[in-house]
């Protein structure tokens, strides 16, 4: 990926390893689970960190379309296209932060950990993780599935960026997803492998947005 600072650090089996703060487990867990919890559409969306959109990655713009604010220390927005709806998305992108001491690592090991649990069910399940050497930085890219009947019905690839709050303790994830269903899933496959470094670099040279959170 030429241009890309990141390098690669791990693709294939990741050994455990025990959570340093049991205390902000909960968090960990909320921060590292599947995209594949599906959303809704509430009558309004709050925006926590002071960024309502629009976020621009690549040449689209995606607007607030939901948050969420699941504990103390955690909170997550989704930003859809105008024309896309939160249950039937084809292109998200996700902010997710947590607060309080968690180590970067952590957070990253959990993920894979994961990824390595849902391969075992999920013929489709694979992923990359890269790191930028200079600034601590992962970025996680992975795909998954989900299958009804033997029949493959959604299929969804992820890039997530993991960071240090600047500011503050805590986690940064910026995020972006892309989802194809049903007949469509093949040339969707077929796509990515051509569109998949493209987004990963776009990600990684993304300037990561100021937060300023705004609790309830």
């Amino acid at each position: 990926m030429t241009g890309n600072p990141f390098t690669i650090v791990k693709a294939g089996k990741h050994q455990k390893r025990n959570m340093k703060s049991a205390s902000l487990y909960f968090a960990i867990i909320l921060i590292t689970m599947a995209s594949f919890i599906t959303t809704g559409e509430p009558a309004t969306v709050k925006d926590y960190f002071g960024i309502p959109g629009p976020l621009q990655f690549g040449k689209a713009s995606y607007f607030l379309s939901w948050s969420a604010h699941p504990a103390n220390n955690y909170f997550k927005q989704e930003y859809l296209p105008a024309n896309e709806k939160p249950d039937t998305y084809s292109n998200m992108m996700m902010i997710e932060v947590a607060t309080g001491a968690i180590a970067l690592g952590d957070i990253v090991k959990t993920k894979l950990n994961e990824m390595e649990q849902r391969k075992k069910t999920d013929p489709l399940c694979n992923y990359q993780l890269i790191q930028n050497p200079k600034t601590g930085e992962y970025l996680l890219d992975f795909i998954m599935s989900v299958s009804t009947g033997g029949t493959t019905t959604i299929a969804e690839w992820n890039a997530y960026r993991y960071t240090k709050l600047p500011d503050q303790k805590g986690i940064l994830l910026f995020a972006c997803s892309k989802r194809s269903y049903g007949a469509a899933i093949p040339s969707f496959l077929r796509l990515l492998k051509t569109q998949r470094a493209n987004d990963v670099n776009t990600l990684s040279a993304c300037s990561l947005p100021a937060i300023k959170i705004k609790p309830d």
